[in-house]
């Protein structure tokens, strides 16, 4: 009984979201170009009498435009032209399948199998991927004949070419702006974060991570231009550093915290709209009267970025920033993406088991889809893809969104439907009104693309209803065929994920692992870097630091995947203890950061008796990492043990050394407390782990030689 209850809570609340409408519109020169697309290829259709070649020329400016709408990461024409050539090649295969008839169901399940693999390249990409197999699905399943099919292809490729003519008109803008919108997300983050009257207990590292990859994407040849636009990404790690030694607000009433996010706001304003756009005048002034140790920290930093946000303006040249640009170094587009790709093929990644569900999906919704024309004479014979369709739609990764897009596509579908036939039932209708109103209902389809899938689906289906109507075939198989196939699909996307699940309850043990495995070479490498100067390679912790930062944007994802699933499949954690887990995960990246800031810069700051300890951290670390994936209970304290130990035997904390030269002592008690807040870090995990407890526990007291010190260097 208690699972029957946990089922319908999860199913009540997939359902609410699915009718929930938000107020999320794409750019509005983007669903401008796309409308005119749409109005181009209906006024050249009416002109030439035709209307299979007004559908055809209207399904590719519809299908490609909408490819236009998704969170773009290259230049606009860049991204149609990809989808429009595509898609058409997508089409014409499909052709030349068409006579396979129910053997096609296999290509389509392994064409569905690299869309859903193709994720892994970005939400918006996954999308794209499975636009073009929807492309395949059209012609192989309505395709009358090859002459005829390469027909409808020929017109499906005029559109297509429209959406990207129509990409090449003004305003044309400043260049990357998704670049620039990636950068400016950072920097809003950054004001937030310092806005805060207190330190947020969790910072989520996705805008960072986003705003490299869309920097990662632009080739070599186009990164000279864009070179101030690396060195604000640049500088917005070192802020976001300089803001973790900010005191809380209740210890100083002289923190100018507004105008300091008023600052980080402006620098996102300029980048983000292309137009100089300065803190008001009162910012300023607190500004540069702010005085103290964080002062002297953080507002140059926000100068610089400043001053880097109107260098992208005025397009100066990478002057100064070629050191910058050498920290990013350009990656081959395609042997990246396929290492991305191929790491995804192996049973257990994130995406492996989407992949297939969705290759499972597609073919299992075509197939009940051409059952019910072939078979049983209820839909159009050898026509199954908009079961398929909506099946592929409908599935994602996590639980929370498929059901929601499972309730929430049939309902429009169904309401589009009955509005469309009540609105065509008294007849009468001219070619022209026809075509009239299927060009405004795709414009409402551009509109209302990320609004949710309700409002969206019940104008797709209005349009395809028109759409038909026009073409004077079988119109009333589409007014409810259409909706009868998209609630089979979406109740066959349902089935599917039941079937082959990813719960998230069951892999949060996994994530954290994976992040503890990377923790382990990342924070050996950084305590090794204080042994002498010089020593940490950059690129090689760059590598990490991402690394680190995927990992936890995985593990923060499930977690808040976790209040959309059945509560039968909880976790061996609770909401709370989560929460304390993720506190946790927070604080070790902050003394990751600040190790990778506090690095030696000459050989007087460098202390050789750290590498003792990094090989302690190291194997902690492995240990711990172990644990967590087998669901064991770790030991609480063994870190902080063996790092008294170490310290006492390596000399680290001997910080009365009088044989010393001047200035060991204060380099070993910087590195001492460094280490030292890492080692209470990890213990904070490992208490966590091993007790469930929300509020922090103390850490174990420290050894005699630690004690004294800290003792030592407090009095210093």
């Amino acid at each position: 009984m208690s699972e029957v209850k946990a089922w319908g809570s999860a199913l009540r609340r997939s359902f609410r979201a699915a009718l929930k409408v938000e107020r999320v519109f794409s750019d509005p020169w983007a669903i401008g170009r796309a409308v005119l697309a749409v109005v181009a290829a209906s006024v050249i259709g009416w002109l030439l009498h035709d209307p299979p070649a007004w559908a055809m020329m209207t399904v590719g400016t519809f299908i490609c435009g909408i490819g236009t709408l998704l969170a773009p990461v290259r230049h606009r024409a860049v991204n149609a032209l990809a989808l429009g050539a595509g898609f058409t090649l997508a089409t014409l295969i499909g052709v030349f399948l068409h006579p396979m008839g129910w053997w096609f169901l296999i290509v389509l399940a392994v064409a569905s199998y690299v869309a859903g693999l193709w994720r892994a390249l970005g939400v918006a990409p996954g999308i794209r991927a499975c636009l073009v197999t929807i492309g395949l699905m059209i012609t192989a399943d309505l395709s009358p004949g090859v002459s005829a099919g390469l027909t409808m292809v020929q017109w499906i490729a005029t559109g297509a070419g429209l959406v990207v003519l129509v990409q090449l008109l003004p305003p044309y803008g400043r260049r990357h702006p998704a670049q620039r919108k990636a950068v400016a997300a950072v920097y809003r983050t950054l004001a937030d974060t310092a806005r805060a009257g207190e330190p947020a207990p969790y910072l989520s590292s996705a805008p960072f991570t986003a705003a490299r990859s869309a920097l990662d994407l632009l080739p070599a040849f186009t990164r000279p231009a864009a070179a101030p636009l690396y060195g604000l990404l640049a500088e917005a790690e070192n802020i976001r550093r300089a803001l973790l030694f900010l005191p809380r607000s209740g210890r100083t009433a002289r923190l100018p915290r507004p105008a300091i996010a008023e600052a980080l706001d402006a620098v996102a304003r300029t980048v983000q709209t292309a137009q100089r756009q300065d803190a008001d005048a009162e910012s300023a002034r607190l500004l540069d009267s702010w005085t103290g140790p964080e002062a002297e920290a953080l507002r140059p930093r926000l100068r610089e970025a400043a001053r880097l946000a109107d260098h992208w303006l005025e397009s100066r040249g990478p002057e100064g920033l070629d050191q910058v640009l050498d920290a990013f170094p350009a990656e081959n587009a395609l042997r990246s993406g396929w290492r991305r790709l191929r790491a995804e093929l192996r049973p257990g990644a994130p995406l492996f088991l989407h992949a297939i569900r969705i290759a499972v999906g597609t073919a299992a919704g075509e197939a009940v889809g051409r059952a019910f024309g072939d078979f049983w004479g209820h839909a159009l014979p050898d026509h199954g893809f908009w079961a398929a369709l909506t099946t592929m739609l409908v599935l994602f990764p996590d639980y929370g969104h498929t059901f929601a897009r499972g309730w929430a596509r049939p309902i429009g579908s169904i309401l589009g439907g009955l509005v469309a036939w009540v609105v065509l039932l008294p007849g009468g209708w001219n070619a022209g009104w026809l075509v009239a109103v299927a060009t405004v209902l795709a414009a409402c389809v551009f509109l209302t693309l990320r609004v949710g899938q309700l409002v969206l689906n019940f104008f797709i289906t209005a349009w395809i209803v028109f759409l038909i109507t026009r073409l004077g075939s079988a119109a009333h198989l589409i007014e409810w065929g259409r909706p009868a196939d998209t609630l089979v699909g979406a109740l066959l996307g349902l089935v599917v994920f039941v079937a082959i699940p990813t719960y998230h309850h069951h892999r949060t043990h996994e994530l954290l692992a994976d992040w503890l495995r990377v923790q382990r070479r990342l924070l050996p490498a950084l305590v090794t870097g204080y042994t002498e100067a010089g020593a940490v390679d950059p690129a090689e912790i760059d590598v990490l630091r991402r690394q680190s930062r995927q990992a936890r944007e995985r593990l923060d994802s499930a977690v808040a995947s976790l209040g959309h699933e059945p509560r039968r499949h909880r976790s061996r954690w609770s909401a709370t203890e989560l929460t304390g887990i993720q506190h946790a995960v927070h604080e070790i990246s902050q003394c990751a950061s600040v190790l990778y800031d506090r690095q030696p810069g000459s050989a007087a700051d460098a202390v050789p008796e750290t590498a003792e300890f990094a090989a302690v951290l190291d194997h902690h670390l492995a240990e711990l990492a172990a644990v967590v994936a087998a669901k064991g209970r770790p030991a609480e304290g063994a870190l902080r043990a063996a790092f008294d130990a170490t310290a006492t035997r390596s000399g680290l904390a001997d910080l009365a050394d009088t044989t010393a030269p001047d200035g060991v002592a204060h380099a070993r008690g910087r590195a001492l407390t460094l280490c030292l807040r890492t080692v209470t870090a990890v213990e904070g995990l490992v208490s966590r782990l091993a007790s469930g407890a929300e509020a922090p526990v103390p850490a174990p007291p420290a050894g005699p030689a630690v004690r004294r010190a800290s003792t030592t260097l407090a009095g210093s």
